[in-house]
């Protein structure tokens, strides 16, 4: 695997580390800022949108730049937005700060990605995705906790400014080591649209809406989960987590190993499978930390193992648009996210927690159903040729 895969997937650790900091530090803005956690929990919310739906917009209109300078570019601007966050007076300036920040990291995420495509052969696309996956799911491991540990003994503002000092790092890493990608042509965003006219595109997107529905059905509520099934102690439920945590790096390794090995239709498939069948089990592996830790291990991999098989798929199917589709893939995942915990909260407040795992694993298998209905369908000329057309 070409080494220079490994600073884009640091890029994507290092503004992913930024996304959910947030909850860590909550408590602590509230208080400096004089808000409610409420109110401050807007941070998380407002980022999500604007990478939901601001990603496909932004890709559009910095379609003509070259793809390292607008890294480069969205790095530094990332830089900005730490900077405002760390001087942030009140909360408005520190929303605004959350606005910036997550527009410039969904062009980093996306433009990660795309260049990893870009740089290795086509073979072993599937892996360098994954690799990128990786570096987002360490930031959950490493990053958050991390930021969240130098908050508590500096300040929150200082957890801005580690991830400020990082991210020029990485700047000049991305600067001065990635080869040039040439832009593909700007395409309106009524003709971005028109693309998801196409049903197997649609499918494919969908996917990672149900699949991420499903699974923040039950994570985001995992605390109540794990307190009423087992009573676990805080310190417990944070180890759980860290092994989740582990597993979701190794779960971005394999599923883009697996792609390149065995295609991306059975990978999704499988992984799919597997992850709903993990989720399905979390009832029955309440008994002791060990089984818990097994099916643990089980779901937050194969949670993450579909992504880059679904994004090397998305690739594949439409080369034409390939930017396009990875953005609104990325949009796809943030809306999941929202959707679960949206549904999620809504079947807490009438059953118990464990009704969130039985919901949440049926919504994966429509996920998996979603799959099956895209690789069935074939483009059809007339499609592509429109796409064509458009791009």
């Amino acid at each position: 695997m070409d080494k220079r895969i490994w600073i884009l997937a640091i890029a994507s650790f290092v503004v992913g580390t930024v996304e959910l900091v947030i909850a860590g530090i909550i408590d602590m803005i509230a208080q400096d800022l004089n808000v409610s956690v409420g109110n401050a929990g807007q941070l998380i919310t407002v980022y999500s949108l604007v990478f939901a739906f601001g990603s496909p917009i932004l890709i559009n209109l910095t379609s003509k730049v070259e793809r390292k300078k607008l890294l480069t570019a969205a790095m530094l601007v990332f830089f900005a937005g730490n900077m405002i966050a760390i001087v942030s007076p009140n909360f408005t300036i520190l929303l605004i700060s959350r606005i910036i920040l997550a527009a410039s990291c969904s062009i980093v995420v996306v433009l990660s990605i795309v260049m990893a495509s870009s740089i290795v052969a086509s073979e072993l696309r599937g892996r360098a995705i994954g690799i990128i996956f990786m570096g987002i799911s360490a930031s959950l491991v490493i990053g958050v906790p991390l930021g969240t540990f130098i908050g508590n003994i500096w300040g929150w503002r200082s957890t801005f400014a580690l991830v400020g000092a990082l991210t020029l790092i990485v700047a000049w890493a991305v600067n001065r080591f990635l080869p040039q990608v040439a832009p593909r042509p700007g395409v309106p965003l009524r003709d971005q649209l028109r693309t998801l006219k196409n049903s197997k595109i649609l499918s494919a997107h969908l996917i990672s809406i149900l699949q991420m529905t499903g699974q923040f059905t039950i994570y985001a509520y995992i605390t109540p989960f794990l307190n009423e099934t087992m009573g676990l102690s805080t310190s417990m439920i944070s180890l759980v987590l860290f092994v989740y945590g582990l597993a979701g790096i190794a779960g971005g390794w394999i599923g883009g190993w697996s792609s390149d090995k065995i295609g991306n239709g059975k990978t999704m498939i499988i992984a799919l499978l597997l992850h709903s069948l993990a989720i399905l089990l979390l009832p029955y592996s309440t008994d002791s930390i060990f089984p818990l830790l097994i099916v643990v291990i089980v779901w937050c991999a194969f949670n993450m193992a579909p992504s880059p098989a679904i994004q090397s798929y998305l690739i594949q199917t439409a080369p034409e648009s390939s930017d396009i589709q990875l953005s609104f893939n990325t949009s796809s995942l943030h809306i999941g996210v929202a959707a679960g915990s949206i549904v999620g909260g809504l079947i807490l407040n009438y059953y118990s927690v464990t009704m969130n795992t039985w919901v949440g694993g049926l919504i994966v298998i429509l996920a998996i159903l979603s799959a099956i209905f895209s690789l069935s369908k074939n483009r059809t000329k007339s499609s592509t040729a429109h796409s064509r057309r458009s791009f």
